[in-house]
C-alpha cells in the first residue's frame, strides 16, 4: 500500500482549506471544474448551515476522501512523477470510488482515530456528498440506496 499523505501540506499549502480560510474559489472556471474545485464547492456550501464540530468533521472526510482518491489514481505511476490527481481531473468518478474509500482505506487505516458515531456519520456524508455531486451536474452516476 502506498504512504498515506505521502506529499504532506500545512492548511496554508492545501489548496482547499487555504481557499475556504480565504473565502476564495480555488477557480473561476464556469466549465470543466476539476475534483478540488468540487470539494471546495462542497464545503464552502454548508460552511455556513453547520455547527463547528460537524464542520470539521466534514472538513475531515474531504481530506481523506482526496487522499484515496489520489492514491488509487496514482498507484502505478513513478514516486517522483506523483502529483494530486485531484486537481485536473473531472469529478465524475468519485462516486465511483466511495466503497473503496471506506471499505479499504477508512478500515484498515482505524477511520484514523475517528470514534464510533464519526465513523457512521462518514457513511451519511459520503451518501450526501454523491447526491450533491449528482445533483449539481458534476457526476452522471445516481447513488441507489439499497433498503
Amino acid at each position: 500500500m502506498p504512504k498515506l499523505f505521502s506529499h504532506p501540506k500545512t492548511w496554508e499549502e492545501n489548496p482547499i482549506l487555504k481557499n475556504l480560510v480565504d473565502n476564495v474559489p480555488i477557480s473561476d472556471k464556469k466549465t470543466q471544474k476539476s475534483c478540488d474545485d468540487v470539494f471546495y464547492e462542497y464545503l464552502q456550501s454548508f460552511k455556513d448551515k453547520t455547527n463547528e464540530k460537524y464542520f470539521i468533521l466534514l472538513i475531515k472526510f474531504v481530506l481523506l476522501f482526496r487522499e484515496c482518491y489520489d492514491i488509487s489514481k496514482t498507484k502505478d505511476v513513478k514516486e517522483e512523477e506523483k502529483k494530486a490527481w485531484t486537481d485536473h481531473t473531472s469529478p465524475e468518478g468519485l462516486p465511483d470510488l466511495c466503497n473503496e474509500f471506506y471499505g479499504e482505506f477508512m478500515d484498515p487505516n482505524g477511520f484514523f482515530g475517528l470514534d464510533e458515531n464519526e465513523k457512521n456519520e462518514i457513511i451519511e456524508i459520503i451518501q450526501h456528498f454523491c447526491i450533491w455531486l449528482f445533483k449539481k451536474e458534476y457526476t452522471k452516476s445516481k447513488l441507489s440506496l439499497a433498503n
